[in-house]
């Protein structure tokens, strides 16, 4: 069995004691991998992104992978520069109205409005047998919607709580796509002792309460 855990940036993260993943199979969105210093960890560690420009990164840490667009939204296609640690995969352009079912190019990765579903197609090509997701939480965490000082493109641009709710809508599109092409089991991680969260308060975004939450400004950690 190969378990792969696919790192989002969501605020369990922050719950997370790095060296968890020491010694296993990591593929990590965006800025999750810098967030919790994984790169300096023994750890299979690929870092992922549908349009974060990660270069510097791939340049600063050679023996790690990394797996870049060629280009959506504006952003530029494949760079002139060439490291042998990166790979570049086409996808389809996101959109808020993701259709799971257009699936994806050839050669390339389903990514919907997030790249959390990348990493977990990627996951599946690189031969997972299960998936934990770690961070990928499509909710409110103490009024927190990211780890860290971290906050996701749409959410800074837009409606945080339609994000939310489409975000939560389209992972279970990816998940039952993934299963249905590959065979793959599904599950997430809790940072917590329970679902009780040891405390702490969550909200769904399908929660009719949801409107009378806060959303606390990322801080320093």
């Amino acid at each position: 069995m190969s378990v792969y855990y696919v790192l989002g940036s969501g605020p369990t993260l922050d719950h997370i004691d790095p060296d968890f993943f020491i010694g296993s199979n990591v593929i990590a969105v965006n800025e999750a991998a810098e967030r919790l210093k994984l790169y300096d960890r023994d750890i299979n560690l690929h870092t992922f992104s549908h349009y974060h420009g990660l270069l510097n990164l791939a340049t600063q840490h050679p023996n790690h992978q990394f797996h870049l667009p060629e280009g959506d939204r504006g952003f530029e296609g494949k760079p002139s520069l060439s490291l042998s640690n990166v790979t570049f995969y086409p996808h389809y352009p996101t959109v808020f109205e993701f259709d799971a079912s257009r699936r994806w190019p050839e050669g390339g990765i389903l990514v919907g409005s997030t790249s959390a579903h990348g990493a977990m197609h990627l996951a599946c090509k690189l031969g997972a047998t299960s998936i934990i997701l770690v961070g990928v939480d499509c909710g409110l965490l103490d009024g927190k919607t990211n780890h860290g000082e971290y906050v996701s493109g749409n959410l800074a641009d837009g409606d945080v709580l339609a994000w939310l709710a489409r975000w939560d809508q389209h992972l279970r599109d990816v998940k039952r796509v993934l299963i249905e092409e590959y065979g793959v089991r599904v599950y997430s991680l809790n940072p917590f002792v329970n679902l009780n969260l040891e405390g702490h308060e969550w909200v769904g975004v399908t929660s009719s309460t949801v409107a009378h939450h806060p959303i606390v400004p990322p801080v320093s950690p």
